[in-house]
């Protein structure tokens, strides 16, 4: 089999992908990143900007696979997916309906004790996933000979005879192939062979996979003129204020997180002691995944999944409070601990809902913090190279010792004093700014407590009052 595919790929050499080099002869690429079985940030925008940056235009997909419309497309990009989330037959079919017509496909997946969750659309191709594990050096066949190749490690593929492997590890079993299907291509590797940073830092095999895709794209044409959008997640419900947005796959999960968040959202009103931001937080994205979310203030997107959700219940209460922050914090941004702010809140609501998790995670982060600094008064965490457990921890530290100091209630008394002090149209928050804010907020000029715990902040340098007996009213 392996002959056969060498001697096909072989006569190929001088043939399509060679052509393809030539300028005169690149096809426009509209490519479409596949984010609805397994969300990642490498697939929202990255990945074309690694491979097919000049090439063509990028979208991405949100909702249910099998309703896609793949209509201006010719390369479709598919991770592994997550076993959470099987593909369903009218997604494969679609799929394979899609490079019957001409479409390019580019499968990026490995397999493990467990099928991952593109299996389906793999073995319709005729090709399985193997547990084995390939071995370096990796070295490239037919056109592909002499590349350097980078790989991150990865697993091996069982090909029909209808396959040209392109890759082999060191034992001579492929690792990559492409083959012709209808009027289509697939192409098949190892998720090892691609770039995975979500800062899209590391575009390794570049050199070659590029030209490798344009080839594979050209199998059918399409008009740079037509829409080629973003598709979002088709499904919609209203939950008093807040829309929530989901897709046939993640919908056995939308409610339960819908109802975590409405629990979560009155915990967030009482510690920071004000509504979030106007126009904040008005949808609620569910998203295929176990790694987490994001929030754009507006919007915050939550992992189905989340630290094993629902089997486990703190580390979605601390995710969804951490996202929801944003929301609070928002429309300036706090300096330095903008995150761990946020992850802050989340711990307070589950120490609220009496989660014994809650404090064990924030003693977690001091202790980590202390190895660093042991009583935080030595290290600046606003210093470039501050390690980020020394600045969790330090944040962590002055939240406490706040609370303490001026408390009960401090951070909804800062909260509501940056709300009173931050007018529209200010061009920016700095830590000196926040000093004075918290300052205000607590009746005591706190510019030489926060220098006695090593941050280098200056009174001289905000334009915000600090003055002592500034206090803020209403508590």
């Amino acid at each position: 089999m392996l002959a056969a595919s060498l001697l096909l790929l072989a006569s190929l050499s001088s043939g399509v992908w060679a052509a393809a080099q030539e300028p005169e002869a690149k096809p426009w690429v509209h490519s479409i990143c596949d984010i609805s079985q397994s969300f990642t940030f490498y697939m929202d925008g990255r990945f074309h900007r690694q491979y097919l940056q000049g090439h063509g235009r990028d979208a991405r997909n949100w909702g249910s696979l099998s309703q896609l419309d793949l209509s201006h497309t010719n390369l479709l990009v598919l991770t592994g997916g997550d076993r959470h989330l099987p593909y369903a037959k009218e997604s494969v079919d679609h799929v394979v309906d899609y490079v019957q017509q001409g479409g390019a496909l580019l499968i990026m997946a490995d397999g493990g004790k467990e099928a991952p969750a593109v299996t389906p659309v793999v073995e319709r191709f005729e090709a399985k996933l193997k547990a084995k594990r390939a071995e370096k050096p990796l070295a490239g066949i037919g056109n592909l000979k002499g590349w350097k190749v980078e790989f991150r490690g990865g697993g091996l593929l069982h090909l029909s005879p209808a396959w040209l492997p392109l890759l082999l590890d060191a034992r001579k079993k492929p690792v990559l192939a492409k083959r012709s299907w209808g009027k289509g291509q697939v192409l098949l590797g190892s998720r090892g062979l691609f770039g995975q940073r979500p800062d899209a830092s590391d575009p390794i095999n570049a050199r070659w996979i590029t030209p490798l895709l344009l080839q594979a794209a050209g199998s059918q044409v399409v008009d740079r003129h037509q829409p080629h959008r973003s598709t979002w997640a088709e499904l919609e419900k209203q939950i008093g204020p807040l829309t929530l947005e989901f897709h046939q796959g993640t919908a056995p999960f939308a409610d339960r997180i819908a109802k975590e968040y409405l629990l979560i959202r009155p915990h967030l009103v009482a510690v920071t002691g004000v509504e979030p931001a106007p126009g904040m937080i008005k949808r609620l994205l569910i998203l295929p995944t176990g790694g987490g979310g994001f929030s754009s203030g507006q919007r915050i997107a939550i992992g189905a999944w989340w630290g094993d959700y629902p089997n486990r219940r703190y580390p979605m209460v601390e995710l969804i409070g951490h996202e929801a922050g944003h929301s609070w914090v928002l429309p300036y941004p706090e300096p330095l601990w903008n995150e761990p702010i946020a992850t802050y809140l989340g711990i307070q609501v589950g120490k609220r809902l009496g989660m014994p998790e809650a404090q064990q995670t924030l003693e977690r982060q001091l202790a980590a913090g202390r190895r660093h600094d042991p009583d935080f008064t030595k290290l600046d965490p606003l210093a470039e190279d501050a390690p980020r457990d020394l600045i969790w921890g330090k944040s962590y530290f002055v939240f406490e010792e706040l609370e303490k100091r001026h408390g009960p209630g401090a951070l909804a008394k800062y909260f509501r004093t940056k709300r009173q002090v931050l007018k529209p149209g200010r061009s920016g928050f700095s830590m000196d700014d926040c000093v004075a804010v918290w300052s205000q907020a607590t009746g005591e000029d706190l510019f030489p407590w926060f220098q006695s715990l090593a941050f280098s902040v200056d009174a001289g340098k905000t334009d915000l009052s600090f003055e002592s007996g500034s206090k803020e009213t209403g508590d």
